[in-house]
């Protein structure tokens, strides 16, 4: 008896990928991409959205009539450069779409300027140093392809973001117009949808040139200070002399004169920005191909006593992981914070040169309150935004902290005589130590550059812990929600939280708002810091939140199982 043996064939026949799997699921690196960031997509376009939406509805209330307009005109009109800082240059502000942008445009730039860091920055380096790269890299796809189909994606979200913009924008000026000029035609809501996606996009590419050079959290904290140091200096160079050089360098600056929902375009302006976007993409994918995946190089940090940092205690361990991003983070909010006490002198004389009445005022209602000085500067300009930052890095330690868990690490040290509770308490103690060490960095860079100015730096220097008191609290909601459900999407709360912050406290008063929405917003009870001025109760709620939270994780993190 014989048998014959057929030739087996050479490969198996490739599975047909339906077209759905390709641009959303996991029939392509670019379909994953999108399907990983649905989340972050939904959360930011439906944030812009409902901002336009209701604040264009607020708007419109408040400022019913062609009096109210001219009015508000008149009064936007009448401020001072010095004092209108950064709302920009006041264009057509008696019309719905002038008032917003004046008021609100720069808002929606910088949220999505800051979604876009945060999703650049962790594209290629977060999932290197995670190790999920190495299975996509082992599959027949090279580095080059990998880079840009997920860069093409998150360009996708963008532009899915960008284009429902442009439509809320519309909508609001013909729902809610009540005067003459209310309407944003369509042209003006694409012109201001294709800026704010673009100094998106831009601030997110230095996250993406840098990620794979440094890792996720340096280049996040990078990212975020080149992007709000840009915003400040260009609102201020026209009234502070020694930002007049720097504006130059700076995309806010660039598209100073592009104003559509005003019906004033620079369509030019756009180009160079658009220019600088695509080089510094190239330039990412450049060096991703070249590099070694989750190969970075950290930033050097002194060495520590071993009981404090390395092996020895979970807490050490920990802290240890979190130092090279604190102390990115330290020293790119402390370069934001230098540059604006050192240039509180050049503010505080033209301040005095342009509306030496409102110092006056200022003193009679704040007696305590010197605007002139770099505190005052500091309280004026920096803190603010000084809060969204350091949000955000609180977001990046706990995002590193997560990462026990979301890359299966957690499972080695549970094997030690290790438990879950101890295992969270100790990633919030070391959460908690990279918030003081980042915010001992650029509180002393505040302080230096007060010294600069010739103003009082002890003040300044104690008021930089405030941000360290939103920090330490925005650490406790993470790690708070993340032993209690997931940590997966600890980090992404933690964002949330304080972008919502951040809106509540902007858009409450502006709106004229109950007091209770204001009271909302945890920034509103730290007072006025940089100039001595601090709340108790706001103190209190910070820290009370930072230690609730590590103690309502461990609670949870005793009653469910670990992630899949």
């Amino acid at each position: 008896m014989t048998v014959e043996m057929g030739r087996p064939p050479i490969s198996a026949p490739r599975p047909r990928l339906s077209i759905t799997s390709r641009l959303f699921g996991f029939g392509s690196i670019y379909g994953k991409t999108i399907r990983d960031s649905r989340l972050a997509t939904i959360m930011v376009t439906g944030l812009i959205t409902g901002l336009v939406l209701g604040a264009g509805k607020a708007v419109a209330a408040a400022f019913d009539t062609p009096t109210a307009r001219i009015e508000l005109a008149n009064l936007a009109n009448s401020m001072p450069p010095v004092l209108a800082g950064l709302a920009g240059n006041p264009v057509n502000v008696g019309t719905l779409g002038g008032y917003f942008e004046w008021k609100y445009g720069a808002t929606f730039a910088i949220i999505a300027a800051l979604w876009s860091i945060l999703a650049l920055s962790s594209t290629l380096a977060g999932e290197a140093r995670q190790g999920s790269l190495d299975l996509v890299a082992a599959a027949p796809f090279g580095k080059r392809r990998i880079a840009i189909e997920k860069l093409a994606a998150h360009l996708t979200a963008m532009t899915i973001s960008m284009v429902v913009l442009a439509v809320a924008c519309w909508v609001a000026g013909a729902a809610f117009g009540t005067v003459l000029g209310d309407e944003i035609p369509a042209s003006a809501a694409i012109g201001f949808a294709l800026w704010v996606g673009l100094i998106a996009l831009v601030s997110g590419s230095i996250a993406w040139v840098l990620g794979p050079l440094v890792g996720r959290g340096a280049a996040v904290g990078f990212a975020a200070a080149i992007m709000f140091g840009g915003y400040i200096v260009s609102g201020y160079a026209a009234s502070v002399p020694a930002f007049a050089t720097i504006a130059n360098l700076t995309w806010f600056h660039w598209t100073a004169n592009h104003l559509p929902l005003a019906g004033q375009y620079d369509w030019i302006s756009l180009v160079p920005v658009a220019i600088v976007a695509i080089v510094l993409f190239l330039l990412g994918v450049e060096l991703f191909e070249r590099r070694d995946l989750g190969e970075t190089t950290t930033v050097r940090s002194p060495s520590l006593p071993p009981a404090a940092l390395g092996l020895r205690s979970p807490v050490g361990r920990a802290f240890g992981e979190q130092i090279p991003v604190a102390l990115s983070w330290g020293l790119g909010i402390g370069l934001f914070g230098f540059v604006v006490a050192a240039a509180s002198r050049s503010f505080g004389d033209e301040l005095v040169k342009q509306a030496p009445g409102f110092i006056t005022v200022v003193k009679t209602i704040y007696p305590d309150f010197d605007i002139t000085n770099a505190g005052g500067f500091l309280q004026l300009v920096f803190v603010e935004f000084g809060f969204i930052i350091a949000g955000f890095a609180a977001a990046n330690f706990v995002g590193r902290w997560a990462s026990d868990e979301t890359s299966g690490r957690i499972e080695m040290l549970l094997a030690t005589p290790l438990s879950r509770a101890r295992w969270l308490q100790a990633g919030g103690i070391g959460a908690f130590l990279a918030v003081g060490a980042m915010t001992v960095i650029f509180a002393l860079a505040v302080a230096f550059g007060a010294g600069l100015a010739g103003s009082q730096v002890v003040t300044p220097f104690l008021g930089s812990f405030s941000l360290a008191l939103f920090a330490l609290a925005m650490v406790g909601v993470g790690v708070g929600a993340g032993g209690l459900f997931r940590t997966s999407f600890a980090a992404e709360i933690v964002a949330l939280v304080v972008i919502a912050t951040f809106l509540i406290d902007l858009l409450a008063p502006a709106l004229k708002l109950p007091d209770w929405v204001h009271q909302l917003a945890l920034t509103a009870h730290l007072g006025q810091p940089m100039v001595g001025t601090w709340d108790p109760a706001g103190i209190i709620l910070c820290l009370g939140i930072a230690v609730g939270g590590v103690l309502l994780g461990t609670w949870g993190m005793a009653r469910r199982d670990l992630a899949d």
